[in-house]
């Protein structure tokens, strides 16, 4: 059986987490209620802690792509470094809604001028 190549799972405090290629990235409660009551874009952010000399735990923001509703309004579209992926916006309501636990994110294939569709 092939894996999916990503993953939108809901997390504790309300929040979503997505995979894809061994990275994660978490959404605010408030990022999606923007994406699903508002249909605007939101960041994909990530945070990464270093440590300094001195043993200080400093957070580091990281902006990698962005989330959108597709115009149709029937799908969510994640745009990455690893390229664009899919889920069915029922899908996406489900997770975040707590409704399903999981659901996979499907490649977006361009079309023949190149474009996303």
């Amino acid at each position: 059986m092939q894996s999916e190549p990503g993953l939108v799972a809901f997390a504790p405090q309300g929040a979503l987490v997505i995979a894809i290629a061994e990275e994660t990235w978490q959404l605010t409660r408030d990022d999606i209620h923007t994406l699903l009551f508002y249909g605007q874009s939101v960041p994909l952010t990530r945070t990464e802690e270093d440590v300094t000399a001195d043993g200080e735990m400093i957070p580091d923001t990281y902006i990698d792509g962005h989330i959108t509703v597709h115009p149709s309004g029937r799908a969510v579209i994640v745009a990455t470094w690893a390229g664009y992926l899919t889920i069915p916006f029922a899908s996406f309501r489900k997770v975040a809604c707590g409704e399903a636990s999981s659901a996979p994110l499907f490649p977006v294939l361009p079309d023949i001028a190149g474009s996303i569709v």
